[in-house]
C-alpha cells in the first residue's frame, strides 16, 4: 500500500483550516499523513490554531512568506507519501476521495493525475460546472483544480511548482508540465471534492487585475514553449472560433453600435453596466 501525503498550504486561513484537515484525516484510505505549511501567517487566529494543534498523523512546517507555490512544493519536498494531493485551507474533501484517486494511479501507469468532480459551498452553491478534461481544454486554460492525486516522482521529474507565479494559477502551469511529460488524465465521475467560495480571494483578485493576469500567462507559456508549440493548432482553432462568434453577433447587433455612437450618454450607461457585470463575475471567483 503507498502512502499518500495530503499538502495544505496555509495563509491566515485558521477560521477554516481545522475543517480541511478533519476531511483529510477521515479518508477510508489508510494510509495517510498530512502536511501543513504555514507560509508566515501574521493572523493571530491562524498562529493560535497552529500552536495548539493536536491532529493526529499531521506535520506542521512554518516558513517566511513566500507564496503559495512556494509553501506547496515546500510540504511535497517534506512529504513521505509516494502520491500526493494537494488541498487548500479552505476546502475539504469527501472521505473516499483518496481511497477512490489511489485506485487508478495504481492501477495504470501511464496515468499521471487523477481528479474528480467538484461541488461549491460557502457564498455559492451547487456543482461546479467546469468543461470536462481534454487536451484541447488544457492548452486553452486550466480545467483542472488544485485538489488532485499525483505522484511525487513527477512533481520531482517538472521541477515543482513555478513559484515565479506569485499572483495565481501555477496550478494551471504544474499539470501542464505534467501533462508534457505524457502522463494521462483521469476524472473520476463523482462529486468528492469541495470549493469554498469566498466574496474576495486571491483569485479575484488575480482576475481584477488584467497587467498581473497577462504577466501570468505569458510567463506560462515561455516557460512551456515547447508544449504550447506542439498543440499550436488548438490554441489557433481557439482564436478563430472568437473569431467567428464575434463576426456573428457583430451581424446580429451590429446596428447598436451606430446607436451608441451617434448618442454618447447611452454608450457611457452601457460601459457602466459592463463595469457592473465584470465585478459581479470577478466576486464569484476564490483563492488558491
Amino acid at each position: 500500500m503507498r502512502k499518500v501525503s495530503i499538502v495544505i498550504p496555509c495563509y491566515n486561513a485558521g477560521e477554516y483550516l481545522d475543517e480541511a484537515v478533519q476531511s483529510a484525516l477521515s479518508q477510508t484510505y489508510p494510509d495517510v499523513e498530512v502536511v501543513i505549511v504555514d507560509d508566515g501567517s501574521p493572523d493571530p487566529t491562524t498562529r493560535q490554531l497552529l500552536d495548539q494543534a493536536a491532529w493526529p498523523r499531521t506535520r506542521i512546517i512554518r516558513q517566511a512568506n513566500a507564496g503559495p507555490a512556494a509553501a506547496r512544493n515546500r510540504a511535497v519536498q517534506e512529504a513521505t507519501g509516494t502520491y500526493i494531493l494537494p488541498l487548500d485551507a479552505d476546502d475539504t474533501i469527501e472521505p473516499e476521495y483518496v481511497a477512490k484517486a489511489v485506485e487508478v494511479l495504481d492501477a495504470r501507469p501511464e496515468v499521471g493525475v487523477v481528479y474528480c468532480k467538484a461541488t461549491k459551498f460557502g457564498a455559492e452553491q451547487g456543482p461546479w460546472l467546469l468543461p470536462d478534461y481534454a487536451l484541447r481544454e488544457l492548452v486553452i486554460d486550466n480545467v483542472i483544480f488544485v485538489t488532485a492525486l499525483f505522484r511525487k516522482e513527477d512533481w520531482l521529474a517538472v521541477g515543482g511548482y513555478n513559484e515565479r507565479l506569485r499572483h495565481g494559477v501555477e496550478d494551471y502551469e504544474f499539470w501542464v508540465k505534467i501533462v508534457h511529460l505524457g502522463r494521462e488524465v483521469v476524472q473520476l465521475d463523482e462529486y468528492l471534492f469541495n470549493y469554498r467560495i469566498q466574496h474576495k480571494s486571491r483569485t479575484t483578485s488575480f482576475q481584477e487585475g488584467r497587467a498581473n493576469v497577462v504577466a501570468t500567462y505569458a510567463e506560462i507559456f515561455r516557460t512551456n514553449k515547447d508544449f504550447y508549440a506542439k498543440h499550436a493548432e488548438f490554441m489557433f482553432e481557439h482564436r478563430f472560433g472568437l473569431y467567428d462568434e464575434l463576426s456573428y453577433w457583430r451581424g446580429r447587433y451590429g446596428y447598436l453600435d451606430g446607436v451608441l455612437n451617434r448618442h454618447p450618454r447611452l454608450l457611457s450607461i452601457a460601459r457602466m453596466f459592463g463595469r457592473t457585470l465584470r465585478r459581479i463575475g470577478a466576486m464569484r471567483g476564490k483563492a488558491d
